[in-house]
Protein backbone atom coordinates (compact mmCIF):
# COMPACT_ATOMS: atom_id res chain seq x y z
CA UNK A 1 0.00 0.00 0.00
CA UNK A 2 0.88 3.53 -1.13
CA UNK A 3 1.99 5.36 2.05
CA UNK A 4 0.20 9.03 2.21
CA UNK A 5 1.94 12.14 3.34
CA UNK A 6 0.47 14.37 5.35
CA UNK A 7 -0.85 16.91 2.62
CA UNK A 8 -2.60 13.71 0.85
CA UNK A 9 -4.28 12.87 3.81
CA UNK A 10 -5.46 16.63 4.35
CA UNK A 11 -5.83 16.89 0.33
CA UNK A 12 -8.11 13.81 0.30
CA UNK A 13 -10.13 14.41 3.33
CA UNK A 14 -10.99 18.11 2.68
CA UNK A 15 -11.89 17.30 -1.05
CA UNK A 16 -14.07 14.47 0.27
CA UNK A 17 -16.25 17.16 2.80
CA UNK A 18 -16.39 18.84 -0.19
CA UNK A 19 -17.57 16.71 -2.84
CA UNK A 20 -20.30 14.51 -0.30
CA UNK A 21 -21.61 18.20 0.31
CA UNK A 22 -20.50 18.10 4.04
CA UNK A 23 -18.93 21.31 3.06
CA UNK A 24 -21.15 23.54 1.57
CA UNK A 25 -20.32 26.58 -0.86
CA UNK A 26 -19.28 29.44 1.33
CA UNK A 27 -18.36 27.59 3.73
CA UNK A 28 -15.58 28.48 5.75
CA UNK A 29 -12.65 26.67 6.49
CA UNK A 30 -10.31 26.80 9.43
CA UNK A 31 -7.31 25.77 9.35
CA UNK A 32 -6.48 25.15 12.85
CA UNK A 33 -9.78 22.56 13.15
CA UNK A 34 -9.22 20.75 10.35
CA UNK A 35 -5.52 19.76 11.68
CA UNK A 36 -6.82 19.01 15.11
CA UNK A 37 -9.42 16.91 13.56
CA UNK A 38 -6.79 14.69 11.24
CA UNK A 39 -4.38 14.95 14.09
CA UNK A 40 -1.85 16.75 11.84
CA UNK A 41 0.23 19.96 11.92
CA UNK A 42 -1.52 23.27 10.19
CA UNK A 43 1.11 23.12 7.66
CA UNK A 44 0.12 19.96 5.64
CA UNK A 45 -3.71 21.74 5.80
CA UNK A 46 -2.91 25.07 4.07
CA UNK A 47 -0.62 23.10 1.49
CA UNK A 48 -3.86 20.97 0.66
CA UNK A 49 -5.57 23.95 0.53
CA UNK A 50 -3.54 25.39 -2.03
CA UNK A 51 -3.59 22.35 -4.12
CA UNK A 52 -7.17 22.61 -3.97
CA UNK A 53 -7.67 26.35 -4.82
CA UNK A 54 -5.57 25.76 -8.14
CA UNK A 55 -8.44 23.03 -8.58
CA UNK A 56 -11.20 25.35 -7.93
CA UNK A 57 -12.87 23.73 -5.24
CA UNK A 58 -11.76 26.15 -2.55
CA UNK A 59 -11.06 30.02 -2.55
CA UNK A 60 -8.29 31.21 -0.72
CA UNK A 61 -8.91 35.12 -0.12
CA UNK A 62 -5.97 37.21 0.94
CA UNK A 63 -5.96 37.66 5.26
CA UNK A 64 -9.37 36.22 5.43
CA UNK A 65 -8.58 32.26 5.27
CA UNK A 66 -10.45 29.70 3.11
CA UNK A 67 -13.45 29.21 1.75
CA UNK A 68 -15.48 26.57 -0.25
CA UNK A 69 -16.02 28.03 -3.88
CA UNK A 70 -19.51 28.53 -4.53
CA UNK A 71 -20.54 28.39 -8.38
CA UNK A 72 -23.17 30.67 -10.27
CA UNK A 73 -25.42 28.79 -12.01
CA UNK A 74 -23.31 29.57 -15.85
CA UNK A 75 -20.19 28.77 -14.44
CA UNK A 76 -21.48 25.61 -13.90
CA UNK A 77 -23.44 25.39 -17.19
CA UNK A 78 -20.10 26.10 -18.80
CA UNK A 79 -18.07 23.48 -16.91
CA UNK A 80 -20.91 20.42 -17.73
CA UNK A 81 -20.77 21.66 -21.42
CA UNK A 82 -16.97 21.41 -21.50
CA UNK A 83 -17.26 17.94 -19.45
CA UNK A 84 -19.60 16.51 -21.76
CA UNK A 85 -17.27 17.49 -25.14
CA UNK A 86 -14.52 15.41 -22.87
CA UNK A 87 -15.78 12.66 -21.84
CA UNK A 88 -17.87 12.22 -25.21
CA UNK A 89 -13.73 12.38 -27.08
CA UNK A 90 -12.85 9.72 -24.44
CA UNK A 91 -15.91 7.53 -25.01
CA UNK A 92 -15.31 7.65 -28.90
CA UNK A 93 -11.99 6.75 -28.06
CA UNK A 94 -12.69 4.19 -25.47
CA UNK A 95 -15.35 2.30 -27.65
CA UNK A 96 -12.18 1.06 -29.91
CA UNK A 97 -9.83 -0.14 -27.13
CA UNK A 98 -12.13 -1.55 -24.12
CA UNK A 99 -11.98 -5.19 -24.12
CA UNK A 100 -14.52 -7.90 -22.97
CA UNK A 101 -13.10 -7.41 -19.45
CA UNK A 102 -13.13 -3.80 -19.36
CA UNK A 103 -16.73 -3.94 -20.51
CA UNK A 104 -17.83 -5.95 -17.39
CA UNK A 105 -16.14 -4.05 -14.91
CA UNK A 106 -18.67 -1.08 -16.03
CA UNK A 107 -21.37 -3.61 -15.94
CA UNK A 108 -20.10 -3.85 -12.14
CA UNK A 109 -19.97 -0.18 -11.42
CA UNK A 110 -23.50 0.53 -13.14
CA UNK A 111 -24.94 -2.11 -10.82
CA UNK A 112 -23.05 -0.20 -7.98
CA UNK A 113 -24.57 2.21 -9.20
CA UNK A 114 -28.20 0.91 -8.72
CA UNK A 115 -27.91 -0.53 -5.41
CA UNK A 116 -26.47 2.68 -4.15
CA UNK A 117 -29.47 4.57 -5.48
CA UNK A 118 -30.73 5.31 -2.25
CA UNK A 119 -27.73 7.19 -1.29
CA UNK A 120 -26.92 10.26 -2.99
CA UNK A 121 -23.45 10.53 -1.67
CA UNK A 122 -22.44 6.64 -2.57
CA UNK A 123 -24.19 7.27 -6.16
CA UNK A 124 -21.91 10.36 -6.73
CA UNK A 125 -18.89 8.10 -5.84
CA UNK A 126 -19.79 5.20 -8.26
CA UNK A 127 -21.14 7.66 -10.71
CA UNK A 128 -17.57 9.24 -10.14
CA UNK A 129 -16.08 5.94 -10.77
CA UNK A 130 -17.61 4.98 -13.54
CA UNK A 131 -17.12 7.91 -15.65
CA UNK A 132 -13.63 7.76 -15.27
CA UNK A 133 -13.45 4.32 -16.19
CA UNK A 134 -14.33 5.26 -19.35
CA UNK A 135 -12.38 8.12 -19.80
CA UNK A 136 -9.28 5.83 -18.63
CA UNK A 137 -9.93 3.37 -21.32
CA UNK A 138 -9.76 6.11 -23.69
CA UNK A 139 -6.12 5.88 -23.54
CA UNK A 140 -5.57 9.83 -23.41
CA UNK A 141 -4.13 10.17 -19.73
CA UNK A 142 -4.13 14.09 -19.86
CA UNK A 143 -7.81 13.75 -20.96
CA UNK A 144 -8.76 11.74 -18.50
CA UNK A 145 -7.13 13.82 -16.06
CA UNK A 146 -9.17 16.82 -17.08
CA UNK A 147 -12.19 15.21 -17.75
CA UNK A 148 -11.68 13.92 -13.52
CA UNK A 149 -10.71 17.96 -12.76
CA UNK A 150 -14.44 19.39 -13.99
CA UNK A 151 -16.47 16.47 -12.55
CA UNK A 152 -15.07 16.75 -9.51
CA UNK A 153 -15.46 20.61 -9.63
CA UNK A 154 -19.02 19.85 -9.75
CA UNK A 155 -19.55 16.90 -7.79
CA UNK A 156 -21.02 18.90 -4.80
CA UNK A 157 -23.94 19.73 -7.42
CA UNK A 158 -24.17 16.48 -8.68
CA UNK A 159 -24.09 14.99 -5.44
CA UNK A 160 -27.31 17.69 -4.56
CA UNK A 161 -28.90 16.81 -7.30
CA UNK A 162 -29.09 12.74 -6.64
CA UNK A 163 -29.77 14.18 -3.02
CA UNK A 164 -33.09 15.40 -4.35
CA UNK A 165 -34.53 13.05 -6.94
CA UNK A 166 -35.18 8.93 -5.96
CA UNK A 167 -34.16 8.23 -9.85
CA UNK A 168 -30.97 10.55 -10.09
CA UNK A 169 -30.78 9.41 -13.88
CA UNK A 170 -32.78 10.98 -16.71
CA UNK A 171 -35.15 8.44 -18.92
CA UNK A 172 -33.41 7.98 -22.07
CA UNK A 173 -29.94 8.62 -21.44
CA UNK A 174 -29.00 5.72 -18.53
CA UNK A 175 -25.39 4.35 -18.32
CA UNK A 176 -26.02 1.15 -19.87
CA UNK A 177 -26.72 2.93 -23.12
CA UNK A 178 -23.20 3.85 -22.79
CA UNK A 179 -22.46 0.73 -22.06
CA UNK A 180 -23.94 -0.67 -24.60
CA UNK A 181 -22.72 1.29 -27.36
CA UNK A 182 -18.90 0.52 -26.16
CA UNK A 183 -19.94 -3.05 -25.92
CA UNK A 184 -20.63 -2.64 -29.56
CA UNK A 185 -17.70 -0.80 -30.31
CA UNK A 186 -19.52 2.12 -31.68
CA UNK A 187 -17.63 4.73 -31.25
CA UNK A 188 -19.63 7.66 -32.94
CA UNK A 189 -22.49 6.01 -30.71
CA UNK A 190 -20.75 6.50 -27.68
CA UNK A 191 -19.74 9.89 -28.09
CA UNK A 192 -23.27 11.15 -29.12
CA UNK A 193 -24.80 9.23 -25.90
CA UNK A 194 -21.75 10.39 -23.28
CA UNK A 195 -22.26 14.34 -24.26
CA UNK A 196 -26.17 14.01 -24.39
CA UNK A 197 -26.15 12.05 -21.16
CA UNK A 198 -23.70 14.90 -19.44
CA UNK A 199 -26.59 17.20 -20.93
CA UNK A 200 -29.27 15.69 -19.46
CA UNK A 201 -27.36 15.64 -16.35
CA UNK A 202 -26.93 19.75 -16.50
CA UNK A 203 -30.74 20.11 -17.38
CA UNK A 204 -31.34 18.85 -14.46
CA UNK A 205 -29.07 20.36 -12.32
CA UNK A 206 -29.62 23.73 -13.31
CA UNK A 207 -33.18 23.01 -13.06
CA UNK A 208 -32.76 21.95 -9.50
CA UNK A 209 -31.11 25.32 -8.69
CA UNK A 210 -33.83 27.54 -10.34
CA UNK A 211 -31.59 28.13 -13.23
CA UNK A 212 -32.49 28.65 -16.49
CA UNK A 213 -30.46 26.21 -19.29
CA UNK A 214 -30.07 25.66 -22.91
CA UNK A 215 -33.03 22.93 -24.20
CA UNK A 216 -32.22 19.41 -23.28
CA UNK A 217 -31.24 17.33 -26.13
CA UNK A 218 -34.15 14.60 -27.54
CA UNK A 219 -32.84 11.22 -26.02
CA UNK A 220 -31.02 9.10 -28.00
CA UNK A 221 -32.39 6.67 -30.19
CA UNK A 222 -31.74 2.69 -29.15
CA UNK A 223 -30.19 0.60 -31.40
CA UNK A 224 -32.77 -1.37 -33.78
CA UNK A 225 -34.01 -4.12 -32.17
CA UNK A 226 -34.03 -2.94 -28.52
CA UNK A 227 -36.00 -0.75 -26.42
CA UNK A 228 -34.56 2.03 -24.64
CA UNK A 229 -34.26 0.68 -20.79
CA UNK A 230 -35.97 3.09 -17.91
CA UNK A 231 -34.48 3.53 -14.98
CA UNK A 232 -34.90 0.80 -12.39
Amino acid sequence: MQHQSAQDICYGYLREEIAAGRMPAGARIVTDKVAQQLGLSRMPVREALRQLDAEGLVTIRPNRGAVVTSLAPDAIAEILEMRGVLEGLAARHAARRAAPPDIEDLDALVAAMRRAVTDSVRWSQRHEEFHDRVCTLSGRPRLAAEARRLRLAVRPYTTLYADSHSEPEALGHEHELIVDALRDRDARRAERLVVAHVAANAAGILALLGAPAAREPAAPRAKAGTAVKAPG
